[in-house]
């Protein structure tokens, strides 16, 4: 008989990387495996989903939010540096907050109601699907059993969570009329929490991963959590696009959801929303003006002066009675290098602001 022999590891496997080799085979993980490249987060980013779909993402992302501080508390308990531990413990507060209503979960259960969900059917996960269920308990467990290298090493997704937050946020916000600024501000704190989070891990990694098998072990870990993300998205897939079967036991279109109101007029003399078309100018008798006294612009009006911040100052010098909210927004993102339908829903948020101050309209 003949037995058959392994094929030979790649070089990469047999030999001890360097800390930048090292970090460029994470990284390529990321490229090639993390879930910004699945369809369904295509499809959510392109504002190709409806908005019971939009619905089910939120409430299934809502179990793995929750399930992060558990998973970091079981990391921290392992962890037997002091100075580890209090930077650890970091997560553990970014998520769950320093007080009632602090903190990302809590953050995150705002988005679910942004989209219509009451927050005691959220709170009760009884509509997550199974698979989500299954997928992020084996990442807790995996954080809990596995080496302490391993572990920390499942947690370097961070790496590449800016990306697909930007893409996310500009994507949401340009393409469904009801998703708002308000409704994403979960993200606003990652994109600050997410590298810091990922520099600490990365240098940890670089430092503990001191053979090829523990290298090895880190890439793997990361892998697996890739996996992770990557199912919970297979599963909202299959479920909720295509084919559309929806397991018995997971939220159904139309459960859990706050009872909409029907359209009603705005009341009397509230000013109606802007949009990205309208036009808008500073009336009769209202002016920007730079204050030398106090160094700084402010808004002029009959009897009254208010206070702006840079942002304000921005935006008010580019409404010339000519150009609408979408072309000021453009202009903005040209000069900071920003994405326009992240500024224009801003803009949007600050006029309606105004209008109601009775110092802008269109």
């Amino acid at each position: 008989m003949t037995a058959q022999f392994p094929p030979p590891a790649p070089e990469s496997e047999q030999r001890l990387l360097s800390h930048e080799e090292l970090e460029a085979a994470l990284r390529d993980i990321g490229a090639r495996r993390y879930h910004n490249l699945h369809p369904f987060h295509r499809l959510l980013h392109d504002g190709k989903l409806s908005k019971d779909q939009v619905r089910a993402w939120a409430l299934n992302r809502y179990y793995y939010q929750a399930m992060i501080p558990v998973k970091d508390a079981a990391l921290l308990a392992r962890l037997p540096d002091a100075s580890l531990r209090r930077i650890w413990r970091q997560r553990i507060v970014d998520h769950d907050g320093d007080h009632e209503g602090d903190g990302g979960i809590e953050r995150w259960l705002k988005l679910a109601e942004g989209v219509g969900f009451t927050r005691d059917y959220v709170l009760s996960t009884k509509g997550i699907l199974s698979a989500t269920r299954f997928s992020v308990d084996a990442y807790v467990h995996f954080v809990s059993e596995r080496s302490l290298l391993e572990a920390i090493a499942s947690s370097l997704t961070e790496m590449f969570s800016p990306t697909i937050i930007s893409e996310r946020v500009a994507g949401m916000l340009k393409n469904y009329d009801f998703i708002t600024k308000e409704t994403l501000a979960y993200f606003d704190k990652r994109l600050t929490q997410a590298p810091r989070d990922a520099d600490f891990a990365l240098d940890y990694v670089k430092r503990h991963a001191t053979t090829p098998e523990l290298q090895r072990a880190a890439m793997d870990a990361l892998t697996f959590k890739c996996t992770v993300l990557w199912t919970q998205l297979d599963a909202l897939y299959f479920a909720y696009v295509s084919p559309g079967l929806v397991p018995p036991d997971a939220w159904q279109p139309g459960e859990g959801l706050v009872p909409e109101a029907s359209p009603a007029a705005a009341p009397t003399g509230v000013p109606a929303a802007f949009s990205g078309s309208d036009v808008p100018r500073l009336p009769r008798g209202v002016r920007l003006r730079f204050d030398e006294v106090r160094n700084k612009h402010v808004l002029l009006a009959p009897e009254r002066t208010f206070d702006l911040d840079d942002n304000a100052v921005a935006v008010l010098k580019l409404v010339d009675g000519q150009s609408s909210v979408s072309q000021i927004a453009r202009t903005l993102g040209q000069t900071y290098d920003a994405d326009p339908a992240v500024i224009e829903a801003d803009i949007l948020v600050m006029l309606a602001g105004l209008a109601q101050r009775r110092v802008l309209e269109r």
